[in-house]
């Protein structure tokens, strides 16, 4: 099929996704980037965010990720994720307990020095995400 992508999602346990799609917005170490057919070879760090695959019947498809890297490669795309989660199997209440978590503990950081504010911080942007990507 021309001006797509043939696209393969995987974690180190499994293959999540594999697919073609029209276009791939993910989020980069440094910020996010996006894919489309005829994109130059081009391997990237992935960061933590929203990973959306357009498929070609113009459904988008959504993922929480952390982690990793993307190859592109001839219009194919490997996505190793470290981290990875179909939108349809976040499970909200699990997200919003650890959301709650995380705000107590970032609220609770500069009477104790125990907690280490940096990872209260990253647990928050997780649950968020997954929260964002889940309702969506």
């Amino acid at each position: 099929m021309a001006d797509t992508l043939s696209v393969k999602l995987v974690t180190p346990t499994r293959k999540l996704y594999e697919a073609e799609a029209t276009n791939i917005i993910a989020p980069g170490a440094n910020g996010e980037f996006g894919i489309m057919s005829g994109h130059d070879p081009w391997m990237v760090a992935l960061g933590m965010g929203p990973l959306k695959i357009q498929n070609t019947k113009g459904e988008l498809e959504q993922f929480f990720t952390n982690g990793g890297f993307c190859r592109i490669d001839d219009d194919k795309v490997v996505i190793l994720a470290e981290v990875c989660e179909a939108s349809i199997h976040i499970d909200v209440t699990r997200a919003e307990n650890a959301k709650k978590r995380a705000e107590d503990r970032i609220a609770a950081s500069p009477k104790d020095d125990s907690i280490d504010l940096l990872r209260a911080e990253a647990a928050l942007r997780r649950a968020l995400y997954r929260l964002d990507i889940a309702g969506d």
